[in-house]
C-alpha cells in the first residue's frame, strides 16, 4: 500500500475512533480502501445526492443506507472520501461533507441522548437553519472563466458558492472544524481531543488568481 493513501486511511480511522471514544459517534462505519479510493464500509454511490433534490429527501436517503462515516447524537452525519491516482501517492480529489439533521424534534424528545439541555442547546433551537457543509478538492479542475478553485468550501449546496481553500483538507482538520464550530459545547463536555495532531499534510494547490481573493488557510 502506498504511503500517502495509507496515511489518509489511518487518519480517517483515528478520527473515527476518537469520536467513538468520547461518545459523539451514535453510529459509525470504519474506513475501507477500494482500489485507490478511501470510503467507508457501507459506501454506495453518492452522485444522486448532488442532483436537484429536497434536502430532507437527501438526508433521509443517506440515513436509510447508513451511507456515512459517522452519525452524531443529534442526527448530523459526516462523510470523508478521498481518491488517489493509480500509484496511490498523488491525491486526485476529496469530498468531505457534513449533513445536519433537517429536524431536531426526535432528538429534543429523547432524554436518553442528552444529559443536559444546555449541552445541545445551540443546535437544537427551533430557529437553527440546517446548512450542509462540503469541502471538495479536484486536481483535474480546468481553470476557465468559471470560478472553480481546486480546493473549496461549499455552504448550503449553493452551486456557485465556492470559497477557495489553500490546499486539500485532512480528515482530522475537517472533523475538528465541525466539532469546534458546531459542536463545541458537547465536544468539551465529552472531552473530544482538540489537541489531536494530523498526520496528513497536503501541499498548497491554489490557482494564482485565487491567491488575491479571500480563501481559507487550512
Amino acid at each position: 500500500m502506498a504511503e500517502e493513501i495509507k496515511k489518509v486511511y489511518q487518519e480517517v480511522n483515528r478520527i473515527t475512533q476518537e469520536l467513538i471514544r468520547c461518545g459523539l459517534a451514535e453510529e459509525y462505519n470504519f474506513p475501507v480502501i477500494q482500489g485507490t479510493d478511501i470510503v467507508w464500509s457501507k459506501y454506495c454511490n453518492i452522485s444522486c445526492y448532488l442532483k436537484n433534490m429536497e434536502y430532507s429527501a437527501i438526508y433521509a436517503e443517506i440515513e436509510k443506507e447508513h451511507n456515512y462515516n459517522i452519525k452524531l447524537p443529534d442526527g448530523g452525519m459526516i462523510q470523508l472520501m478521498y481518491r488517489f491516482d493509480l500509484s496511490g501517492m498523488l491525491l486526485m480529489s476529496h469530498r468531505l461533507a457534513f449533513y445536519p439533521s433537517p429536524s431536531y424534534e426526535i432528538y429534543q424528545n429523547n432524554s436518553e441522548i442528552y444529559d443536559e439541555d444546555s449541552i445541545y442547546g445551540d443546535i437544537l433551537n427551533k430557529d437553527v437553519l440546517p446548512v450542509v457543509i462540503r469541502a471538495d478538492y479536484n486536481r483535474d479542475v480546468v481553470e476557465s472563466e468559471i470560478h472553480h478553485p481546486f480546493s473549496h468550501i461549499t455552504l448550503g449546496g449553493y452551486k456557485n458558492c465556492r470559497i477557495p481553500a489553500d490546499k486539500p483538507i485532512s480528515p482530522i482538520s475537517f472533523v475538528k472544524f465541525i466539532m469546534e464550530h458546531f459542536y463545541y459545547v458537547p465536544s468539551i463536555n465529552w472531552e473530544f481531543d482538540f489537541d489531536m495532531k494530523k498526520v496528513v499534510s497536503f501541499e498548497e494547490h491554489l490557482a494564482e488568481r485565487d491567491k488575491i481573493k479571500s480563501h481559507l488557510v487550512i
